[in-house]
C-alpha cells in the first residue's frame, strides 16, 4: 500500500470521527475524538497536500503523546543530573535536571507542532531519512543553548529546546533526535507517558465546533491547539489551552452563556474585538505544570460578540458539566 492510499485512508477514518460531533457527550473527557487506530510509521512520510490529508495529520499529531517522547530514562541516560521535575503543557512538556540552581539545572523543552517546509538561514541545516532536521545555536556569547527542529514530509513537527550548563547542547540535541523521531513514527497514544495529565483537552480538536456550526469555511491555518475558520462573514478563532486561573479571569467581565459562566474581555491590540473564555475542567494537579497550577479553558476571539458568544455557546456542549 502506498503512503498516499494510507495517508487518504487514514483521512477518512479521521474524518468519519470529526463526522460523529453532532452525537451528545457526557461524561469527563466527552470532547476528546474517539480512541481512532495509531496509523502506521509510514503515515508521517507522506506529504499532505489537501485540506483533508492535512486536518487528518492535525488530528493524528494531537494523539501523540509528546511527553513520550523523551521517557525519563532517557533522560536518566543523559547524566545531567537528577530529574528534578518533568511538567506539561496541552502540546509540550518540560523537564528540569541536575542542581536546584535555576541558573544552573539542565532544562530541555519540547512540543510538537504542524509547519512549512522550513527554510533556513542559519543554523545546522541536515536530514535523517525523510525527516529535516534543523539545529540552531544561541548566538548570545557564552550561551548554552540550542533549539532543534525535526519536519516529518506530512508537515507534522517537533521541536526541542536545550539548556545545559558547560556542555554542547546542539551536540546533546543532535544525539537525542533519532530517538525522538522513532518514537513519533510509533505514534505513543496520550497517556502513553506517566507525566501526563488525563484531561478534557488532552488530543481534543478544537475545530470539532464547526460540525455544530451551519456554513463554516475553511482558512489557510492549520494549527494544534486552535482553529481558525470564516463564519458569518468573521474570521473565528476557537483555542484550547492550559492557563492560570487568574489570568482567566484578567481584566474580563464575568457573562453567562447557557448558565455556563463566561469571561469577556478584549484584545490588547484593538479594543473592539471580543474574547470570550470559560474554564471547562478541573484545575490539573500541583506540580504537574511548570511555576504555577493551571486549569483547562477554551477560548473565542472574533470581529463581533454575536458570533463569539454563538460559537462560545456551542464550543461548550462539548464540554459538558
Amino acid at each position: 500500500m502506498t503512503v498516499y492510499r494510507t495517508l487518504a485512508l487514514v483521512a477518512a477514518v479521521l474524518l468519519a470521527v470529526a463526522g460523529c460531533g453532532d452525537e451528545p457527550n457526557t461524561g469527563e473527557g466527552a470532547a476528546r475524538s474517539p480512541a481512532i487506530p495509531a496509523p502506521p510509521p509510514h503515515f508521517w512520510s507522506a506529504p499532505a497536500d489537501t485540506p483533508q490529508q492535512q486536518a487528518a495529520v492535525a488530528r493524528a499529531t494531537r494523539q501523540i503523546d509528546v511527553c513520550a517522547l523523551l521517557p525519563r530514562d532517557t533522560l536518566v541516560d543523559l547524566d545531567l543530573g537528577e530529574i528534578r521535575d518533568v511538567t506539561i503543557g496541552l502540546d509540550s512538556c518540560r523537564a528540569v535536571l541536575g542542581d536546584p540552581a535555576p541558573a544552573e539545572a539542565a532544562t530541555l523543552t519540547w512540543h510538537s507542532t504542524l509547519l512549512p517546509p522550513l527554510a533556513p538561514r542559519l543554523g545546522i541545516d541536515k536530514h535523517l531519512g525523510d525527516v529535516h532536521l534543523l539545529l540552531v545555536p544561541d548566538r548570545a556569547p557564552g550561551a548554552r543553548a540550542c533549539g532543534a527542529t525535526a519536519r516529518f514530509a506530512s508537515g507534522a513537527a517537533f521541536y526541542l529546546g536545550l539548556s545545559i550548563p558547560n556542555r554542547d547542547s546542539c551536540a546533546i540535541a543532535d544525539g537525542l533526535l533519532p530517538g525522538m523521531i522513532d518514537r513519533w513514527r510509533q505514534s505513543p497514544v496520550q497517556g502513553t507517558s506517566p507525566d501526563t495529565v488525563d484531561t478534557v483537552l488532552l488530543g481534543a480538536d478544537p475545530c470539532a465546533v464547526r460540525a455544530k456550526l451551519d456554513g463554516t469555511a475553511d482558512t489557510d491555518e492549520r494549527r494544534l491547539t486552535q482553529c481558525l475558520f470564516r463564519y458569518r462573514d468573521e474570521t473565528v478563532t476557537v483555542a484550547y489551552d492550559y492557563r492560570v486561573t487568574d489570568q482567566v479571569r484578567a481584566r474580563a467581565t464575568e457573562e453567562k452563556i447557557d448558565d455556563r459562566t463566561v469571561f469577556r474581555t478584549t484584545s490588547l491590540y484593538d479594543s473592539s474585538i471580543p474574547i470570550y473564555s470559560a474554564v471547562v475542567g478541573p484545575e490539573l494537579p500541583a506540580g504537574s505544570t511548570a511555576f504555577v497550577p493551571r486549569v483547562p479553558a477554551v477560548e473565542v476571539t472574533s470581529a463581533t460578540d454575536d458570533v463569539a458568544r454563538q460559537v462560545m455557546s456551542q464550543v461548550l456542549t462539548l464540554f459538558p458539566q
